[in-house]
């Protein structure tokens, strides 16, 4: 039966569609499930929600207006900013525009600040003295916004807001209210994203417990996994048996002792499979243990029917929850990036509500199994629900604060049904992620929380059948493409799902046996004689290779992304054991050499048709791109594979031939990228290989006269050699193309969510040991933030794991050499006698090679270095943000220009940097790394690359060069466009 999960995570839609269609239950198109859902609705409808409800919010500002966007923006920031002039600088950006008069039917208060100034008085005094509309107060508000009592109002409408999703903020209050909603059950969710460290964890199970001992029968707790262990995920299956099984089973026994219901939340869909074998192996010896399923995913219903046979193994019924699920944006925007061949989500809604009912019936036909919960706000699923679930024992699930009406409705008409409340309990800091996932979720346009708020929406489509929403023949919504259609005019690159246990199994096969056939020795280094017989060749080969049309130079190309594809396993072992990189950073290599070819392959097509140009009668006159001769490629031993194919792609798309020269440390990698080339068509006389030391084979390349361009990556200082090279040289002066390094930073101000930064601080400096030109060297942290970012960052850093990348729980694999190992270790002494240590990666016992420990250390402006630092190795300063123009000018006057990270939740901070920095990729609260061929085209300017960007639409052209043609056509007989 597990079997079914796995293959049913990302399959057609269509086909798990047409699975749900057989399993869609006749009774759920039942005149009586019509009319019950039309009663419902309507009551919903009808019930006047009160001034301050969750619904009256959504229905005055829903969230595609720009006001409540606004108030989203707030209530995400707003309450966890220390400082009063960022909170200042937030309330003025994103409160001075926007329509905020109110509905003059709804009761309800126009926004947040209006809340905020009603409790007050202000409002009151305001109208009765000076006679203005509210209105008019609010102009007024927004020119005023600076002042400490808007400020303090808005915080006070915001706890407001928070106050109508989270019951309490502790367990022991929550507990005393729960008492007072009877006959309402309860299920507290303790609030608080994922765990980042032990410590994080070591209070989320402290807190658990605490609640657990403080609930009574028949009320119960969920429990977030990732919240109990910071390494939740399929890589690191073997630790988390044996570090979070035991925590849970703790758990679970008092749980059971005392009475009360365990349920383990659903979170992403990568984390399912590993979540079912949790499950499995709690549920064993524990009783009460309950599973949230989400009917969103395609493997649904597979999972209904693995529940269902796991309780009857045990012959005790299972208690679950079925919910349709809160992660959908995220689910479909990571299957894109990481080029899955499917979504393990549905892409409509209607979908997502009928596999819901099929889960439903499923679940319900099994009695003796599973005991069955359904979280829903929506009136044709209750109604359903209802109809199928005649005489038989389960229960409805609300959130706090969503569908009161429709309840109320039901419990007057169903005394008899149970009905729980999930009821977040927590401080208003950790309230925030969910309470915005929780807006989102209910305030999109196709829910029903919002749909039943707005009288537009008639009743009709309300409880409309779901099943008759969907289209006949079926297909996903086509405003979302497949990931591997994300393009418009090219392919997106396929990935390997790492979060499946067979894939990391079959990738450590494949690498355990690939080491047992290893060559042993160095490759032979290219002799000069033989790098001059392959000058001669390719400069031999250039004229009849640049009359190859560029359609059919494109066409080869793209025959080169599939074979790079196709041979995905054998490559990705390759980098790991060559190039010493982890699973997820080789899968990444060999996709966006794909991409590169795949690009580049377009923008042959596009840019070598010839440019018509206007001019005076009687005369044509066209532009057309050819290529220079004979390109030298070198490429560096961080990408081996990527950027070697980059620019070799880019040179060949442009009719030039190539000597491609890889890093002394990764000549295989090199050698069997043009191998594939090769087998894509690409001419062996056209493109070669030349191996060795730069100082040798890469300095003969450079200074050869029939060189007639030369594309560089690496060192600033290796690029400046074969600048004055290049320039010493006899006959035409040749292009240039170098990508070198970068002081890369990342500047944080107090409004940034400090989890998010330190999520992204930890890939962008750490991720291939350091060891990428766009890695970051630099964290500026504002001082308000600066103490939980700190002790998160010194946190996270413990949890990675130093060791051999060829097994698939490594995070941190080696630096490249001894060389680049011993120049870190020495940096890393100094800054040990002169800096404060943040924390660092430990290096397991029995870890043997050239590993380096990610590390960080905080020191002052002054102290920070001003040459790259090549590998894991994290500098901080701390702040204040009166001293910014300091921090910027200091970033310009380095020199370097290459990548910039800003974390802020003000656009006026971001804009600022912005302005005040000349730096090539710029990323706005996300990781620094992992720029997309076509999407985030990559380089720097200053001290960080000559540009044109790689992967960008100007990057071709460097390789070309420009003639024009122009003929004389009244020679021939006159002016005849003149005489038509």
């Amino acid at each position: 039966m597990r079997t079914a999960v796995s293959s049913t995570h990302r399959i057609a839609e269509a086909d798990a569609v047409q699975r749900l269609r057989r399993h869609y239950p006749a009774a759920a198109r039942s005149s009586a499930v019509d009319a019950t859902a039309r009663r419902l609705a309507e009551r919903a409808r009808a019930a006047p929600p009160g001034p301050l409800s969750a619904e009256s919010f959504l229905r005055n500002y829903g969230l595609s207006t720009p006001e409540g966007i606004a108030l989203m923006c707030v209530a995400e920031a707003l309450l966890r900013i220390p400082d009063p002039e960022t909170a200042d600088a937030l309330l003025r950006e994103r409160l001075s525009q926007g329509n905020w008069q109110p509905d003059p039917d709804s009761g309800f208060f126009a926004s947040a600040a209006d809340w905020g100034l009603m409790l007050t008085g202000t409002i009151a005094r305001w109208q009765g003295e000076e006679g203005r509309d509210l209105a008019t107060h609010l102009k007024r508000l927004a020119g005023r916004l600076g002042e400490p009592v808007a400020r303090v109002a808005v915080r006070h409408a915001m706890r407001i807001l928070a106050g109508q999703f989270v019951l309490a903020e502790t367990i022991e209050d929550a507990v005393a209210a729960a008492a007072k909603r009877a006959p309402y059950r309860f299920s507290y969710d303790m609030l608080g994203e994922a765990a980042r460290s032990a410590g994080d964890a070591a209070r989320y199970f402290d807190s658990y417990l605490k609640s657990i001992k403080a609930v009574s029968p028949p009320d119960g707790i969920s429990v977030k996994l990732s919240a109990l262990h910071p390494r939740f995920e399929e890589a690191k299956r073997a630790r988390v048996f044996s570090q979070l099984l035991p925590q849970l089973k703790e758990l679970a026994r008092i749980a059971s002792q005392r009475g009360v219901g365990l349920t383990i939340d659903a979170e992403e869909s990568e984390r399912l499979e590993l979540t079912l074998d949790i499950f499995q192996a709690l549920v064993q010896e524990s009783k009460d243990v309950g599973l949230v399923v989400q009917a969103y995913q395609k493997r649904a219903l597979a999972v209904c029917d693995w529940l269902v046979e796991l309780g009857g193994s045990l012959k005790r019924r299972l208690p679950m929850r079925l919910v349709k699920g809160a992660y959908w944006d995220g689910e479909i925007k990571r299957a894109q990036q990481l080029g899955m061949p499917d979504y393990p989500v549905f892409t409509r809604k209607a979908a997502t509500d009928v596999s819901y009912v099929a889960c439903a019936a499923r679940l319900l036909a099994a009695p003796g199994a599973v005991y069955p919960a359904f979280a829903t706000h929506n009136c044709r699923t209750v109604a359903t629900i209802l109809e199928l679930g005649k005489n038989l024992d389960f229960e409805f699930q609300k959130l706090r604060g969503m569908g009161d009406a429709l309840y109320e409705a039901l419990l007057s008409e169903h005394p008899e049904v149970t009905c729980r409340v999930y009821a977040p309990v927590g401080s208003f800091t950790d309230l925030l992620p969910y309470l915005v996932r929780r807006l989102l979720e209910n305030g999109a346009n196709t829910s029903f929380v919002h749909q039943i708020a707005d009288p537009e929406v008639p009743i009709e489509a309300l409880i409309a059948d779901p099943l008759a929403a969907l289209p006949e023949p079926y297909a996903p919504d086509p405003r979302i493409r497949l990931p591997r259609n994300l393009y418009p005019d090219r392919l997106n690159s396929i990935g390997l799902d790492l979060s499946r246990r067979d894939t990391l199994d079959a990738l450590r096969e494949r690498i355990q046996a690939d080491r047992q056939d290893e060559p042993s020795g160095p490759v032979e280094p290219t002799s000069p004689q033989e790098l001059d017989f392959s000058i001669a060749r390719a400069d031999e080969a250039f004229a009849s290779w640049s009359r190859v049309p560029a359609l059919e130079r494109a066409a080869a190309l793209e025959r080169a992304a599939d074979l790079l594809e196709e041979r995905m396993m054998e490559l990705v072992s390759l980098i790991v054991r060559e190039g010493g990189k982890t699973y997820a950073d080789a899968v990444a290599e060999v996709r966006e050499a794909a991409d590169f070819c795949r690009y580049y392959a377009k923008e042959a097509r596009e840019k070598f048709k010839p440019v018509p140009l206007a001019g005076p009668a009687g005369e044509s006159n066209e532009l057309v791109l050819h290529g220079r001769g004979v390109f030298a490629c070198i490429s560096p031993w961080n990408f081996p594979l990527a950027i070697f194919t980059g620019q070799v792609a880019a040179a060949l798309a442009a009719g030039n031939s190539v000597i491609a020269k890889p890093a002394e440390q990764t000549p295989r990698i090199g050698y069997r990228a043009i191998e594939v080339l090769h087998a894509a068509g690409i001419p062996p006389d056209v493109l070669s290989c030349a191996s060795g030391e730069g100082e040798t084979v890469g300095a003969q390349l450079v200074a050869d006269p029939r060189i007639a361009g030369v594309a560089f990556t690496g060192s600033v200082e290796t690029a400046k050699r074969i600048n004055r090279t290049l320039a010493a040289r006899e006959g035409p002066i040749v292009p240039l193309i170098a990508e070198t390094g970068g002081l890369n930073a990342m500047l944080v101000d107090s409004s940034a969510l400090p989890e998010q930064v330190v999520d992204d601080t930890v890939v962008s400096a750490f991720q291939s040991a350091g060891q990428r030109c766009s890695a970051q060297r630099i964290l500026f942290v504002e001082e308000g933030c600066a103490q939980r970012v700190v002790e998160l960052l010194a946190g996270a850093l413990a949890e990675l794991k130093v060791g051999d990348p060829a097994e698939p729980d490594t995070d941190i694999g080696p630096v490249i050499d001894v060389a680049s190992q011993e120049t870190l270790l020495r940096h890393v002494e100094n800054l040990r006698k002169s800096s404060r240590l943040i924390g660092e990666a430990p290096i397991p016992p029995g870890v043997h090679g050239h590993f380096v420990a990610p590390i960080a250390f905080e020191l002052p402006l002054e102290q920070l270095p001003r040459t790259e630092i090549f590998g894991p190795v994290l500098h901080v300063t701390i702040y204040n943000r009166m001293n910014l123009d300091a921090v910027l000018a200091w970033l310009r006057e380095t020199g370097y220009g290459l990548t910039l990270g800003i974390h802020s939740r003000v656009q006026g901070f971001a804009d600022r940097v912005i302005r005040a920095t000349r730096v090539g990729n710029t990323y706005v609260n996300r990781s620094m790394i992992g720029a997309v061929v076509g999407v985030q085209p990559f380089g720097g300017e200053g001290l960080s690359g000559t540009g044109p960007k790689a992967g960008g639409p100007h990057y071709l052209l460097r390789f070309t060069t420009e003639r024009t043609l122009t003929v004389n056509t009244a020679a021939v007989g006159g002016v005849t466009e003149l005489l038509k």
